[in-house]
């Protein structure tokens, strides 16, 4: 894809379009993506729309196919699809006309050379901005929103949360437009941001399990080890009760004093098992405290508030992620505690699973077949919780699961180092789409994915190979 100029005003001007356009229609369908940044941006949007006076109804997807369209357009008169369409936006000039908008972040398409354009399109990525790193789809929703009423910045926070489910932070610290909106979250007294361990579960996990189930990174001798992250906690003198009080403590917890001791414990612990530097370094950065939630609750922090979210609707549950972020802390935040703890023993097994069957790995990339073992909605997660114990971080991994309609479900994870080498994963699928009939494919850099008819995947899987190998120069 072509360069772009690096045009803010441009991408502010498209959105200030959009907004007006959108103050004189009413009956909105909002089509969301069903993970954490979707579902984000979906409510962002709802709320945004609710409070313009809008009718609005909603429909989640795992991912926007040609096939969707009639069921959507059956729903309402206008649609908003929020973190994607960019990748579809040919199937949807044809099926919608001038009745839809699309606020994405993900690659666009193109034929031949040239970028499909829409008059109602607005992405980031057509202004020269990163959106795989400096926005996510809801921080594209929450400029909208903001552009639509400015007292729709207090939705700031989802925007965050989104960028969290999309990993866009993976450098330490978010950038770019996140940056400006995390400080516009600041500001409203919504988030709380410091620099500290970013190991995930710093505040509803107890200490033994923040550890024991740590993956990014893998804490050599401690990860999936009970007993030595015991003796490892009692060895730096880190308590895991208070005396007198039988709760079981989690970092957040834990005195100044006692974080910097056991920060430290990590540090060494991974230099002297030789992570390369780059890695040690992602331990410590920017963590985020959602300060209207309570102080036990995994909502508190952004990255869990974003797997809850994930869990919802990666368990076919959107609805359920899309209340919690509207507001619900009762029947439907109930909900998402037990859909959050079925997703855990997915993802477990899920890995169990690969243990059992192993990798497989090619010139430029690992990967394996789950057939149907793994949902679909999930293959992608595990893929990428494989990074550092079953695999090097020198090659994508693509994982294959059965969508139970004749295709293949197709996801590709990578890393940032990987990123920095050349890789672009969406780039690939996208350019794979347009050589192989039935192909559906895109995403970002570090994550993507796509559907592929099952007669056509050993063609598919070599053209990746082709891809990969050029982008990485292997």
């Amino acid at each position: 894809m072509e360069q772009m100029l690096r045009d803010e005003k441009g991408f502010f001007s498209k959105l200030e379009k959009i907004a007006s356009e959108i103050k004189k229609r009413d009956e909105f369908v909002v089509v969301y993506h069903y993970d954490a940044d979707g579902c984000s941006a979906g409510a962002i949007v709802v709320k945004a729309l609710e409070r313009a006076g809008k009718k609005v109804s909603t429909i989640c997807l795992k991912q926007l196919y040609k096939e969707n369209i009639s069921e959507i357009k059956a729903m309402g008169k206008n649609f908003l699809f929020v973190d994607f369409g960019s990748g579809q936006l040919e199937h949807l000039i044809e099926g919608f006309g001038k009745d839809f908008f699309v606020l994405d972040h993900h690659q666009p398409a193109h034929r031949g050379e040239k970028i499909i354009e829409h008059e109602w399109h607005a992405n980031p990525i057509l202004f020269g901005m990163d959106g795989g790193h400096e926005i996510s789809g809801a921080g594209v929703s929450f400029l909208f929103a903001t552009t639509l009423n400015k007292k729709n910045k207090d939705l700031a926070y989802l925007a965050i949360v989104g960028a969290m489910g999309d990993m866009q932070d993976f450098g330490g610290a978010v950038i770019g437009k996140n940056m400006e909106i995390l400080k516009i979250a600041e500001q409203e007294k919504q988030i709380e941001m410091k620099i500290d361990l970013r190991l995930y579960g710093r505040i509803s996990r107890p200490l033994i399990s923040y550890l024991m189930f740590s993956s990014s990174p893998i804490l050599p001798g401690l990860t999936a080890n009970q007993e030595n992250c015991i003796a490892f906690l009692k060895e730096n003198e880190i308590p895991l009760k208070r005396e007198g009080r039988g709760e079981w403590l989690s970092y957040e917890d834990l005195k100044e004093v006692e974080k910097k001791r056991l920060s430290s414990a990590l540090i060494n612990l991974l230099f002297d098992a030789k992570v390369p530097e780059w890695k040690i370094k992602e331990l410590i950065g920017e963590v985020y405290t959602l300060l209207n939630e309570e102080r036990k609750s995994p909502l508190r922090d952004a990255k869990e508030f974003a797997t809850l979210l994930n869990a919802c609707g990666r368990h076919a549950k959107p609805e359920v992620a899309l209340a919690v972020c509207l507001g619900d802390r009762g029947e439907e935040y109930d909900k998402a505690l037990l859909l959050m703890r079925e997703h855990s023993t997915a993802l477990r097994k899920g890995i169990e699973f690969v243990h059992e069957h192993g990798i497989q790995e090619r010139k430029s990339y690992y990967f394996f077949d789950a057939g149907t073992e793994i949902q679909d909605s999930l293959v992608g997660i595990v893929a990428g919780m494989l990074y550092g114990s079953f695999i090097q971080e020198n090659k994508p991994i693509i994982a294959l699961a059965r969508n139970g309609d004749g295709t293949v479900k197709v996801s590709g994870r990578g890393t940032s180092y990987l990123v920095r080498r050349g890789l672009n994963i969406g780039q690939a699928l996208k350019d794979i789409e347009k050589e192989i009939p039935g192909v559906e494919g895109g995403g970002h850099r570090i994550a993507a994915g796509a559907k592929v008819p099952e007669e056509k995947l050993g063609e598919f899987l070599q053209k990746l190979e082709e891809k990969f190998e050029k982008q990485l120069q292997i």
